[in-house]
């Protein structure tokens, strides 16, 4: 997990963006940054799959009598919309630990 936060702290390069402005982050808060990033994946990755199971299931359950419902459309369809809702749901725990780790520093 330490990989996958590393990474994503890189990429977003918000270290980089506070030094442009004179700020520098002590490593209690890059500790607590990275806490919070890694919460933010674990808490998409469980909406992400709960999802899939509750659409997916719901699908098959209100749909057993429709003839020409392929499987693999209702595994299809679920994986998309798991997809969408488990992106915004990491994409609005990474802006609230953005937003939360500039405010710590300044």
């Amino acid at each position: 997990m330490d990989i996958i936060t590393s990474t994503i702290i890189v990429a977003q390069n918000e270290e980089g963006k506070m030094s442009a402005q004179g700020l520098a982050p002590n490593q209690a808060q890059r500790d607590k940054h990275s806490e919070c990033i890694g919460r933010g994946l674990l808490q998409a990755l469980g909406i992400g799959s709960l999802t899939f199971t509750s659409v997916y299931f719901s699908q098959r359950f209100f749909t057993k009598n429709v003839k020409g419902l392929k499987r693999s459309t209702a595994i299809l369809s679920s994986t998309i919309f798991t997809g969408f809702a488990a992106y915004l749901t990491g994409k609005s725990a990474l802006d609230m630990c953005n937003k939360n780790f500039i405010r710590d520093v300044k």
